[in-house]
C-alpha cells in the first residue's frame, strides 16, 4: 500500500510562502471552525492539513498498509524528527504526547494545543503522572494517542530505550498498542535522508531550512503489530514494544 504526496519541484521561497500560508490557514481553522466541529471532523481536517503541508515540503509518505479506521489506543513509534508528527497525522490523525517546550514554539505550539496534544515536563514526576492520566482519558474518548517513548529524536542508527511510564495508560484504558516503524530515505538513492533528522542542538528553523533545501525526502512507515496490554506491566509492555520495533528497524529496509 502506498501513499504519495507531492511531486512538483519548488524553489525555497515558494515553499516558505506555502508553509506560511498553510500555517495561517491552520490557525484560522482551529480558531473559527474547530469549536463547532465534532471530533471526527476535526481529525479529518488535521489529516488534510498535514498532508497538504507535506506536499508543500515535497515529502512523500509511503506505508505498507492503511491504518485501522477509528483506532483508539496507544500508537508507539521510533522518533526521528518533528516531521514525524506531520507524517503520522497524515496517516492516522489523533492526539500526540509532546515535550512541554513544543507549547512555546511560534504558531506550532498554538496548533498543537488545538489538536489535543498532551504536553509533558519529563523532569517532573507530577507531570509524568498527569501525562498517563490524560493519555488514558484521551484513549477512552476514542483518540489514537501517538507517543515516542525514546523521549528524544535520533538519526535512526539505533533505537533508544523506551520510557515505560506512558505504557501504563494503555493498561489503564485496556487499550491496544499499535506499533509503527519510521524511516526517512532519499528516494533517488535509497540511503538515509539526513536532512529530515532533527537531532542534538539543532533548532527548528535550522531543521526546516534543511528540509526545504531537499526535494527527495521519502518517509517510510511500517504499520506493524498491535499488542494487547492484557497481562502486562508497563515495563514488560514497553520491553515487548521496543523489541519488535527494533527487530523491524534492523532489517535492511522497511517494506513498502
Amino acid at each position: 500500500m502506498q501513499k504519495a504526496l507531492g511531486s512538483l519541484r519548488s524553489s525555497r521561497p515558494v515553499k516558505l510562502l506555502g508553509i506560511a500560508l498553510q500555517f495561517g490557514r491552520g490557525a484560522w481553522i482551529v480558531a473559527v471552525r474547530f469549536p463547532a466541529w465534532p471530533k471526527a471532523q476535526r481529525l479529518q481536517a488535521i489529516q488534510r492539513w498535514a498532508s497538504q503541508l507535506l506536499a508543500i515540503l515535497e515529502i512523500e509518505v509511503h506505508s505498507n498498509q492503511l491504518p485501522q479506521t477509528g483506532f483508539a489506543g496507544l500508537v508507539v513509534s521510533n522518533h526521528l524528527s518533528w516531521l514525524d508528527i506531520l507524517v503520522l497525522q497524515s496517516l492516522m490523525p489523533g492526539s500526540f504526547v509532546a515535550k512541554k517546550e513544543v507549547r512555546q514554539w511560534p504558531v506550532v505550539g498554538y496548533l498543537a494545543q488545538a489538536c489535543a496534544t498532551i504536553f509533558v515536563d519529563r523532569s517532573s514526576p507530577r507531570s509524568a503522572r498527569s501525562m498517563v492520566d490524560d493519555t488514558a482519558a484521551a484513549i477512552a474518548q476514542g483518540y489514537a494517542v501517538v507517543v515516542f517513548p525514546e523521549g528524544t529524536s535520533s538519526n535512526g542508527q539505533a533505537l533508544g530505550d523506551f520510557h515505560s511510564n506512558i505504557f501504563e495508560s494503555a493498561i489503564r484504558a485496556q487499550a491496544p498498542v499499535q506499533l509503527l516503524s519510521l524511516q526517512y530515505v532519499d528516494r533517488t538513492t535509497g540511503s538515509a535522508a539526513a536532512a529530515a533528522h532533527f537531532i542534538d542542538d539543532m533548532t527548528l528553523m535550522a531543521s526546516l531550512k534543511d528540509v526545504m533545501a531537499s526535494s527527495s525526502i521519502q518517509a517510510r512507515v511500517h504499520i506493524g503489530d498491535c499488542l494487547s496490554a492484557d497481562g502486562h506491566t508497563r515495563k514488560s509492555l514497553a520491553l515487548q514494544a521496543h523489541q519488535r520495533i527494533r527487530a523491524h528497524l534492523c532489517t535492511p529496509a522497511l517494506e513498502t
